[in-house]
């Protein structure tokens, strides 16, 4: 697999007249560039032909267990609404809204921030082929700007695709890192990190007197500041799910980390250097659930729970639900086969975390009521 070659030549040449780019616009250059990026431009992301699986594409249990959160606060707000961020297939819509009516308790919005054109021609196509009597629900936005909603916010791998900063202790300081390009040829380089940057270390680390072992590289996003900002401004009243493979900050710091969680992965094949496939793989790092827990404290949110997929997933009744439903027997296996996949250990169950914000909402969640671990972030 070769990188894009209009993205690349578009990189080296911006790199030519800035003489490099913070880590973090490469990748998003690379992912989002609106007429070249990953997820703009590349035509199978989802499913087996592309290359990644995400849980609502694995399982409709997984949607359906978000529908009962939003049915439980329903009753509570006047006008519930659910928005999603990044839609991809529409699968974990679809899944919510056949759930919602049969409940008859559909929202009165369903919003998914989306940029890729290209996605959402994909969503339309497939809400269109489920559910066509609901698609007058459904809202396009590229960003928050003028959106007031209360209800349910749903950012499932919505974090880990952020653009993030790269962070190196030299023994020393902090350096950040840069992408710099030599005869055409990309490359990685170290300069001194930015006072913002550094302040912001200080919320994601969480302890003041870490020490990082030398030559110790990892991630530091700037982009959570900014999204939890945009967040509190866009809802009233309600309760927002963060689904993400991540850890707390103790975890994501761990002294054997050296090499830090960025990964690039390309037809279900994961490895660690984002300047090859340019354009072609995703880029993705493991969320830190603690700086994402501490800011949102700064902007007044209350942290409600912090627990593994499974564990959430079995509060919100998942095994009853699979029990419940009708299937053909051979169907019924298949759809336990993804259950598993969903919830054990060693497949997404505990690698995937969900963290759990409420704003001027009073009404005891189903999500949070056992195995609720916030005292770890």
């Amino acid at each position: 697999m070769t990188s894009n070659k209009h993205l690349y030549r578009y990189l080296t040449e911006k790199i030519k007249k800035s003489g490099k780019l913070q880590f973090s616009e490469f990748m998003n250059e690379t992912l989002y560039n609106l007429d070249l990026g990953y997820y703009t431009n590349k035509e199978k992301i989802f499913g087996k032909e592309g290359d990644f699986v995400t849980t609502p594409v694995i399982s409709s249990l997984f949607g359906e267990c978000l529908s009962e959160e939003f049915i439980n606060i329903s009753h509570s707000l006047k006008e519930p609404s659910i928005l999603e961020f990044g839609g991809g297939d529409a699968s974990l819509l679809i899944s919510m809204l056949k759930k919602l009516q049969k409940q008859n308790c559909l929202p009165g919005k369903y919003i998914i921030v989306e940029i890729s054109s290209r996605l959402i021609e994909l969503q339309k196509k497939n809400i269109k082929k489920e559910i066509p009597e609901l698609l007058n629900l459904v809202e396009w936005r590229n960003n928050l700007d003028e959106v007031s909603i209360d209800g349910l916010i749903i950012a499932n791998e919505f974090f880990d695709s952020l653009p993030t900063e790269r962070f190196k202790y030299d023994g020393n300081n902090f350096l950040t890192s840069y992408i710099t390009e030599s005869d055409d040829n990309l490359k990685e380089v170290w300069d001194k990190i930015t006072d913002e940057q550094n302040k912001e270390l200080e919320i994601a680390i969480g302890e003041r007197n870490k020490v990082f072992p030398k030559n110790y590289v990892s991630e530091l996003n700037m982009e959570y500041k900014k999204w939890v900002q945009r967040i509190n401004k866009s809802i009233n009243n309600g309760v927002i799910m963060i689904i993400d493979y991540g850890y707390n900050s103790q975890e994501y710091f761990l002294d054997d980390r050296m090499e830090g969680t960025l990964v690039c992965i390309h037809n279900h094949q994961s490895h660690f250097d984002p300047l090859i496939n340019i354009g072609r793989q995703d880029i993705s790092s493991f969320v830190n659930f603690s700086h994402l827990s501490n800011l949102a404290v700064k902007n007044d949110f209350l942290v409600d729970g912090y627990l593994s997929q499974s564990s959430s997933l079995l509060n919100l009744g998942i095994l009853e639900i699979y029990e419940n439903k009708e299937y053909e027997s051979d169907q019924k296996v298949m759809e336990l086969n993804k259950l598993k996949n969903i919830l054990l250990p060693n497949t997404m169950g505990e690698i995937f975390k969900i963290l759990v914000l409420k704003k001027n909402i009073n009404k005891k969640l189903l999500s949070t009521k056992e195995f609720n671990y916030t005292h770890k972030l």
